[in-house]
């Protein structure tokens, strides 16, 4: 079997496992979460009891996120998001699901950062700084770290160094599109500079690591 196939394959088992958040229609916005993928985190979420979650990049998928928390009963999920458009879509949803109270969505635009690699850009360091600031102190430490955006890869690099200060011990980091070459430089520093092991979940497009105790 190829590994177009067993992609084709594992999404499909993923979307039956993800029916019952599946209560209405979502449209796909631009670099979603691939189902396997979504299956994934929602795992994480409920085998390692996941209470304080940050995104990075959001989407339906993150709707899908709001719904898992809001019938789970505890949890909150923090999306920071760079187009305005796709930030307004999910903001919007959630508002009209009533799941406010369990997510919320900062809507950051690309801007010079101090730790961007090679003159990319990041998410507006003062917006996401006083906002992680804010939310942490509501809520706690983060326990899980999803990096989705922003494209290109490198341009994500900002995450760890942003959010390593924050992340609670034995926090997870999830890193999607993973198996993209040019990811690879990106979880390679992480790897060094931050004492991470990333481990790739099979059939996904996820890396994972677990934040040193």
């Amino acid at each position: 079997m190829d590994d177009a196939v067993s992609r084709e394959l594992a999404d499909l088992a993923a979307l039956h496992r993800l029916s019952p958040l599946m209560s209405e229609y979502l449209p796909t916005t631009a670099h979603e979460l691939r189902p396997a993928a979504l299956a994934a985190v929602v795992d994480e979420v409920l085998l390692g009891s996941r209470t304080v979650i940050v995104e990075c990049g959001c989407g339906s998928s993150s709707v899908l996120l709001a719904r898992l928390l809001a019938r789970r009963g505890f949890g909150h999920v923090l999306s920071v998001e760079h187009d305005e458009r796709t930030a307004a879509f999910v903001a919007s949803q959630l508002r009209r699901e009533g799941l406010g109270h369990v997510a919320r969505v900062v809507h950051a635009p690309l801007s010079p950062h101090p730790a961007a690699l090679g003159g990319a850009r990041w998410y507006h360091p003062q917006l996401v700084h006083d906002e992680v600031t804010a939310y942490v102190e509501r809520y706690g430490l983060v326990d899980l770290l999803l990096v989705d955006g922003p494209l290109p890869a490198d341009a994500r690099y900002p995450a760890l160094p942003v959010f390593r200060g924050v992340l609670a011990p034995g926090a997870a980091v999830l890193v999607d599109d993973a198996e993209r070459p040019d990811e690879q430089p990106v979880l390679r520093r992480w790897s060094q500079e931050f004492a991470l092991r990333f481990h790739p979940t099979p059939r996904t497009s996820l890396a994972t690591a677990t934040a040193l105790e």
